[in-house]
């Protein structure tokens, strides 16, 4: 089995305030520390790069794209005809409606965790929590299969949102997190009156600092930090740190992603998947509409249906498309009662994904649930057959051990009972 280097962050933040290296901790390099994945990848590997737009708190089917208009489980919205049999989104996404053959929405996603931080692990990770272990979610398992160790940037970035430990593939494969997209990112240059050449000098001394280190306790320690350090000084002078920035993007683009914090991330999203990074996480929050769900799906749908469609377009125009996977999901769906604050409370048993890119059929729609929308009526589909259908679009190596704590573990769920396998229909 292949082992990880692994690096206390307290050590790691100790000898980088020695160095006078300020850097933001959920960055600490790409796979460099890893071994290479084996030549028995699996899969077609037609996705090379991948846009994760996270929708927060569990998106309501009834307000998306399973609508039920006239039923007494549906939202008081109309139900857009599109191109597509079957692909009926709400009145509130004119422009996903508009773009509907450039994507495949699954209506009959189904999880049996209805709790927010079990439900958002579960569809992160493809994998049931588990107490003892933890697994790495769909951007760390990216940059650790598709990204590149000697890239300027973080293999995965995430915009918005709280930090998801890369888990048993180790530190140097966390995203890195911007809190606020758009705005200058904090410690990513030089700390105040220090240049380039005081910080090789004080690079130079953490080196011997590390030495003495090395001897008492070896070198795999002190090579991680040096990879890391190496990893962030290379981001730190690299000019392709502007891609975390819009300043220079022409009007009429950010005119067509329009205004907002989502329609922003979409725009950086590209931006760093033209220039190379395996996988961008988007977080759009409060999703959670157990009060006045009507008015807020709408305000939320608003929010984000014009970036949505725009990147789609943008990407598609720029060939980048057909090997990025762009995802749609959430955490779980919203239940069919709404309640007398004209809310829904937490529904695992049928949600939506929708994607488009890399490799997917898409153009088409996949499940099918009742007339009401309580039971799914037709090709379910769970978190770990989701996974191993990113598997096989990207040929992650599904054979792989890896080590966590004394069991071995795959990047995907292989448990013979579960018989999870990936969504034929998704794939071209």
């Amino acid at each position: 089995m292949s082992k990880l280097v692994n690096v206390s962050r307290r050590d790691f933040l100790r000898t980088s305030a020695a160095g006078g290296l300020v850097i933001t901790s959920s960055f600490l390099g790409a796979n460099t520390l890893l071994a290479e994945p084996s030549a028995k990848a699996t899969g077609t590997k037609k996705c090379k790069q991948v846009i994760l737009l996270w929708m927060e708190g569990g998106p309501s089917q009834f307000e998306t794209f399973d609508p039920k208009p006239g039923k007494k489980t549906g939202a008081p919205y109309k139900a857009l005809e599109t191109e597509v049999p079957g692909f009926t989104p709400c009145e509130t996404f004119p422009k996903i409606a508009a773009a509907a053959k450039d994507i495949c929405l699954i209506k009959s996603m189904t999880s049996k965790e209805g709790n927010h931080s079990r439900g958002a692990y579960y569809m992160h990770t493809g994998y049931i929590p588990n107490p003892t272990l933890k697994h790495p979610s769909l951007g760390s398992i990216v940059g650790h299969q598709l990204g590149k160790p000697d890239f300027d940037l973080p293999n995965f970035v995430k915009l918005r949102g709280a930090p998801f430990p890369a888990g048993y593939l180790g530190v140097e494969n966390n995203p890195f997190v911007i809190a606020n997209p758009g705005a200058r990112i904090e410690n990513l240059d030089y700390a105040k009156g220090v240049d380039k050449a005081r910080m090789e000098k004080r690079m130079k001394l953490v080196e011997e600092m590390e030495k003495d280190f090395a001897k008492s306790r070896g070198s795999d320690a002190t090579d991680a930090h040096k990879a890391m350090y190496d990893k962030a000084r290379k981001l730190m002078d690299s000019p392709l740190k502007a891609k975390f920035y819009i300043d220079d993007e022409p009007q009429e683009v950010r005119d067509a992603y329009g205004k907002g914090k989502f329609a922003e991330s979409c725009i950086i999203a590209r931006r760093l998947i033209e220039a190379g990074v395996a996988c961008v996480e988007v977080v759009q929050g409060g999703w959670d509409t157990h009060d006045d769900g009507f008015v807020r799906c709408k305000q939320l749908a608003s929010e984000i249906d014009q970036p949505w469609a725009a990147l789609l377009a943008d990407l598609k125009k720029r060939g980048l498309l057909d090997t990025t996977l762009v995802v749609w999901m959430g955490e779980f769906g919203r239940t069919p009662q709404v309640t007398d604050t004209e809310g829904r409370g937490h529904w695992p048993g049928n949600f939506c994904v929708a994607m488009s890119g890399g490799g997917v059929k898409t153009g088409q729609v996949i499940g099918e649930t009742d007339e009401m929308g309580e039971k799914i009526v037709k090709d379910p589909v769970r978190p770990q057959d989701l996974y191993w259908t990113f598997a096989s679009l990207m040929g992650w190596d599904t054979t792989r051990e890896f080590e966590a704590g004394p069991r071995p573990v795959w990047l995907v769920d292989i448990d013979k009972k579960l018989d999870a396998k990936p969504v034929e229909k998704v794939m071209k």
